[in-house]
Parts: C-alpha cells; sequence; structure tokens
C-alpha cells in the first residue's frame, strides 16, 4: 500500500512514469535554475548598489533645491523691498518735480518783473542816483529817495539770489532722487536677473529630480521584480525538489521490493534444494537404488518483481485554457501602454471580465499571486511528453488555486480580468518549454499548441 502511495505520489508530480531520463532532465534543470538565481541574485545585487546611489544623488539635489527655493524666497523678498524703495523713490522724484515746476511759475513771474527792473537800470544806469539827487524838493526828499534807491537795489539782489539759490537747491535736489531712483532701478534690475539665472537653474535641478524620481521608481521596480523571479525560482526549484524525492521514493521502493522479492526466491529455492537433498538422502538409506529414485521437479523460478502502474498517463497536448479571440498574437508588436516596439512572449484572448480560466495541462502550481506587470497571475509546471513546461494565465480578475497546489488539465485556475499592465479585459497566456526564467528566454507561441 505504502509503495502504492508513493508511485502514486511521484506520478501526480511528474505525469509520467518514473524513468531515469526524466531524473536527468530535472537534475539539469535545477542546476539551470540555481546558476540563473545566482545569477538575479547579482544583478540585484547592482541593482541595490545603483538605488543606493540614486537615491542619495536625488536626496542631494533636493537638498539643493531646498536652499535654491529659499534663496529665490529670500530674493523675493528683497526685489519686493527694492521695488517699494524705489515706488517711494519716484513718488519724491514726482513730488520734487511739482515743487520745481510750481516754483518755476513763481520764478518766471519774478524775472519777468526783475528782467524789467534790470532793463531800466541798464538804461539809467548811469543817471539814477543823480535823477534822485536833482530831482529832491528838499534834503529831506532827497534821503528819502536815496533810501528808497537802496531798497530797491537790495530787494533787487535780493530776487536775483532768491531765484539763483531755489533753481540750484530743487535742479540738486532733483538730481540727488534721479541718482537715487536709478541706483535702486539698477538694483532690482541685478537681482531680477539674478532671480531669473537661480529660477533657471531651480528648473534644472527640478528637471534632474524628475529624472532621478523616475529612475528610482524603475529600479525600485526592477528590484521588485528581481525579488519575484528570485522567488519563482525559488518555488520551481522546491517543485523539481520535490519531483526527484518522489522518484528517489519511488525508485528506492521499487528495489526494496525487488531486493525482497529476490530474497523470498532464494529462500524458496534454497528450501526445495533442502528438501530434495533429504529425500535422497533417506532414499539411499533404505537402499533404494539410483534409477528407480524418483527425480524432483526442477525449482520454480521466481516471479518477476512487480511493474510500477501509470496511474495517470502522461500528459501529451494542452488545453484551451479561455474561449475567445486573440487581440495580439505571439512576437513583434508596439507595446499598448507604452508604444515602444517589444517582443510579446503570449497571446492575449479576450473575452468577458470572470470569465473561468483552466489549467491547460495537468501540473503543480509554482506561483499563485500578484506580480509586477502580470497583475494577479498563476504560474504552473507541467511534464508534457516526458518534458518541463510551464504556462502562465495573467492579468486575472481572482486566483482559485494557491502555490503547490496540484491542478489537472481543465480545472479552473482563476477568472480572466484587467489587472496590471493591461489596457482591457483579457488573458495573457505564456507556454515556455521548460522553467520559467527571467527574460523569458524558453518561451514559446502557444497558439499551435492549444488550436489558434
Amino acid at each position: 500500500m505504502k509503495r502504492s502511495l508513493a508511485l502514486g505520489l511521484s506520478l501526480t508530480l511528474l505525469a509520467s512514469p518514473v524513468m531515469a531520463t526524466e531524473k536527468d532532465t530535472l537534475k539539469a534543470r535545477q542546476d539551470r535554475l540555481s546558476n540563473q538565481l545566482e545569477e538575479s541574485k547579482k544583478a540585484q545585487d547592482e541593482t541595490d548598489a545603483e538605488l543606493d546611489i540614486t537615491e542619495a544623488e536625488r536626496d542631494a539635489v533636493s537638498t539643493e533645491i531646498r536652499a535654491v527655493n529659499e534663496r529665490l524666497e529670500g530674493l523675493s523678498e528683497q526685489i519686493a523691498v527694492q521695488q517699494e524703495e524705489a515706488d517711494a523713490a519716484r513718488t519724491e522724484l514726482e513730488e520734487t518735480r511739482d515743487q520745481l515746476a510750481a516754483h518755476g511759475q513763481y520764478l518766471e513771474s519774478q524775472k519777468a518783473l526783475l528782467s524789467e527792473r534790470l532793463r531800466v537800470l541798464q538804461v539809467h544806469e548811469d543817471r539814477s542816483y543823480l535823477q534822485v539827487v536833482f530831482e529832491s524838493r528838499s534834503f529831506g526828499d532827497f534821503v528819502t529817495r536815496l533810501l528808497t534807491a537802496q531798497t530797491i537795489a537790495e530787494q533787487d539782489r535780493d530776487l536775483i539770489h532768491t531765484y539763483m539759490n531755489e533753481v540750484e537747491r530743487l535742479e540738486t535736489l532733483e538730481a540727488r532722487q534721479r541718482t537715487q531712483l536709478s541706483f535702486l532701478k539698477q538694483k532690482e534690475r541685478e537681482l531680477v536677473v539674478t532671480k531669473q539665472a537661480l529660477d533657471v537653474a531651480a528648473e534644472q535641478k527640478r528637471d534632474l529630480l524628475s529624472e532621478l524620481n523616475e529612475q528610482v521608481e524603475l529600479l525600485e521596480l526592477e528590484k521588485m521584480s528581481r525579488a519575484e523571479e528570485q522567488a519563482l525560482m525559488n518555488e520551481q526549484s522546491r517543485i523539481i525538489a520535490g519531483q526527484l524525492e518522489a522518484i528517489a521514493t519511488a525508485e528506492r521502493e521499487a528495489a526494496e521490493a525487488q531486493a525482497r522479492a529476490e530474497a523470498e526466491a532464494r529462500a524458496k529455492a534454497e528450501a526445495e534444494a533442502k528438501a530434495q537433498a533429504e529425500a535422497k538422502a533417506a532414499a539411499e538409506a533404505k537402499g533404494q537404488s539410483d534409477e528407480k529414485a524418483t527425480a524432483s521437479p526442477a525449482p520454480t523460478p521466481p516471479p518477476p518483481a512487480e511493474a510500477p502502474t501509470n496511474v495517470s498517463g502522461p500528459a501529451t497536448s494542452f488545453v484551451r485554457p479561455v474561449s475567445g479571440y486573440v487581440s495580439s498574437p505571439f512576437g513583434p508588436r508596439q507595446n499598448p501602454l507604452t508604444g515602444v516596439a517589444e517582443s510579446h512572449r503570449g497571446i492575449d484572448l479576450v473575452n468577458a471580465t470572470g470569465t473561468p480560466i483552466v489549467a491547460a495541462a495537468p501540473g503543480i502550481v509554482i506561483k499563485a499571486a500578484p506580480a509586477t506587470g502580470y497583475g494577479n497571475v498563476v504560474f504552473v509546471s507541467h511534464i508534457v511528453g516526458g518534458a518541463v513546461w510551464t504556462t502562465v494565465y495573467a492579468h486575472l480578475d481572482s486566483i482559485t488555486v494557491s502555490s503547490g497546489q496540484t491542478v489537472s488539465a481543465g480545472q479552473t485556475v482563476g477568472t480572466l480580468g484587467n489587472t496590471g499592465w493591461s489596457t482591457g479585459p483579457h488573458l495573457h497566456f505564456e507556454l515556455h518549454r521548460g522553467q520559467w526564467a527571467p527574460g523569458q528566454p524558453n518561451a514559446v507561441d502557444p497558439g499551435p499548441y492549444i488550436g489558434y
């Protein structure tokens, strides 16, 4: 009974008779998986190192951007202060110009009066005071006229001095204010130029930060993909190890059964030989003639050891995982999400969300969980025609199996959906001749195998 259970387990796992060639094939697959796993770990270490460098560079750029933004804020405040000062200086200059214009009007009127006085003085310069003397009617009148002439002369001089001083004061004030306003405007222009340069630098830093963020996202995605690849390869290695263990158990139990059968046959032959010898000795003791002695029959050869029975038989074909039309065949295409040329490593079968998805052949589930790009995905390992195959069912709406579960051909593994990197409800189905590996080097066109 134990032997039958072991054989049944091995046949269920392998879906083919226990054969040395299959064991060698599985060992070769396991060795390749080990090498690929080591390569994936090395690549992940490189990705981790690059990610650390990129994150450090991103942090440094972020620090620089904060410093530039702080300086820009300071410059904006300085520019605002300069603008206020320039506005105040401009207002003062306008007020001075208004005062200068008002004084100009007053001085123009005084200038007209002064010009007339100067013209009179010029015409009568040599006789003004003589007229005052000779036209006076008395000494008192003479003194009065003389004092009046002196007062007028002094007023004329004061008027000239006042006019010149006020003009000079206002012109000096206007020049000083123009200089101050020019200085403030120049300083404001310098601050604006500096701010513009910093704005350009900040924009460049922001662009760089955006690029670094994209690099970090890609590296994190690559890191996550590497981890998923390694988990999948570890699971495949575990399944293969189980298959090899099942083969070893079946071979060991078959060898033990063969040894027991041979031991039983030898014991039986020895017993028969002993019985024959005892019979012959008894006959000789009774004096019977050798010619009359009855020859004992020849020993019966031992029965052959029980041959293992193929309980389920090997899988020789694949069934269609879901009905529907092919929206994207296997091979070159433009990625529908990015528009970039790529090699499509499976086929896309379109149907309604929730349509059952079935296993294409008997096998063992090696992954049943969300994965980068694939969305909800199921990986199944098969032995078909004595060779290892792997099928992939991606973008599922739901998963109905679990890792390590044995499935039969046509058994539901999930429902059709639109998860992961997908543009609409469909099944992305992959077929790999051998185990699934990073880069999908073993992928083949599944169309001919499932009737498309």
